[in-house]
């Protein structure tokens, strides 16, 4: 989802360049140091023989990790359609201390330290370090974790906890039936990386040792895009790759270079042309012959509704702690539908017609008081999701 994300919350993956590609990211996920940890025992060896990450150790099993198994009944979502009858305004202000309360997230989504929603009982992260992405893989539950001495995913299922160090990024299914995330640079930048595919029990892994800062940008059918660059450094150029789990290298994908996200169905793409300290431009590009449908430099695109007939984005010029807009457009020739103006992060679909956000009701920073809102693209409403709060709120990765 993303994707989806996959989420709509761009981490910044490079070390001097990490503005190439990710010039519209929201503050509330903070860079994760790629630097060596030891806060839990490796996940299991990947299946791939030849590409086996480092040496694993005793899995730990805390007693306030174990996740109940039992899974919820979440609503059905909205049937996929195309683009929806438009009514009321376009643009729209959000005064979320005012917004009426309607069902919870329909996804998984983090509220404090503990991982709701979706299919499967709540399941509490353990510890003080910082969560930055969350994610359920079939029974199990993912968590990217950064402390002062790294970052790291970490799996929570029936058997307890387990991780790999120095991820930067998380993207899930949209069926929630797979992650996948790139490892590197254990004791600081170093050329290489692994490319991880997570079933929630099993790891199957891709070995690299050439090129820089790998970051994994979406997982759709049996394919892992990610991105990397040919230098660590400024003039770095950045190149999209393709690879299927299981299969022994990755190939070069010339049409999608600089891919911020892809639509669930794996035919349509949206690409940075131009990012800088003053804006970004993007564009929609179809996948099977690379040909650019459209481009925006008002948006910085970076998600799709599940039928792919939306395309989410930020303000191009956006950079703090927060999105002040959020947009959809039409996917197939960059209308604008609707744009919801306000203190914005998280930002991931929930459905077609619905779009789920963690939005500002006061303060900032430590002290803002945030919600889950809700909102439809074809009226503009929206609801609350969850209850006004000072807790640290995510939506699924």
């Amino acid at each position: 989802m993303k994707r989806q994300n996959g989420a709509l919350v761009a981490l910044v993956a490079a070390v001097t360049v990490a503005a190439v590609v990710l010039g519209a990211t929201i503050a509330s996920r903070q860079v994760p140091q790629r630097q060596s940890t030891a806060y839990a025992a490796p996940l299991p060896a990947p299946t791939t023989p030849t590409t086996t990450p480092s040496k694993a150790a005793q899995t730990p099993k805390p007693a306030t990790t174990t996740p109940s198994l039992q899974p919820s009944t979440p609503s059905a979502p909205t049937a996929p359609t195309d683009t929806p009858t438009l009514t009321g305004p376009t643009k729209i202000t959000l005064a979320v201390s005012k917004l009426g309360t309607g069902r919870q997230p329909q996804i998984p989504y983090l509220s404090g330290r503990q991982v709701r929603g979706g299919a499967g009982g709540t399941v509490t992260i353990p510890g003080k370090d910082d969560v930055l992405e969350i994610a359920r893989v079939n029974s199990s539950v993912l968590a990217l974790t950064t402390n002062g001495n790294g970052s790291q995913v970490l799996r929570f299922d029936a058997n307890g906890v387990a991780s790999v160090a120095n991820v930067n990024h998380m993207e899930a299914k949209a069926d929630q039936s797979g992650a996948a995330y790139a490892a590197f640079g254990a004791d600081g930048p170093v050329e290489g990386g692994t490319i991880y595919a997570d079933t929630g029990t099993s790891l199957t892994a891709l070995k690299l040792t050439k090129r820089w800062n790998f970051k994994v940008l979406s997982y759709v059918g049996d394919k892992v895009y990610f991105e990397s660059s040919d230098v660590l450094g400024s003039g770095a150029s950045w190149s999209t790759y393709v690879w299927s789990p299981g299969e022994p290298e990755a190939k070069l994908v010339k049409a999608l270079a600089s891919m911020t996200t892809m639509s669930a169905d794996g035919k349509s793409a949206a690409t940075a042309l131009l990012v800088s300290n003053t804006g970004s431009c993007s564009a929609v590009t179809a996948v099977e012959t690379g040909q650019r449908e459209w481009k925006t430099c008002d948006y910085y695109l970076n998600d799709f509704s599940p039928s792919g007939a939306t395309v989410f984005g930020v303000p191009s010029g956006d950079d703090g702690y927060c999105s002040s807009a959020e947009a959809a457009l039409d996917a197939k020739t960059g209308k604008l539908l609707r744009e919801w103006k306000g203190c914005l992060q998280s930002i991931t679909p929930e459905d077609d017609e619905h779009l789920l956000m963690v939005a500002t009701a006061s303060g900032e920073g430590d002290n803002a008081k945030t919600a889950i809102i809700r909102c439809t693209v074809s009226t503009g409403d929206c609801e609350l999701a969850t209850p006004v709060s000072s807790n640290r709120l995510l939506l699924s990765a």
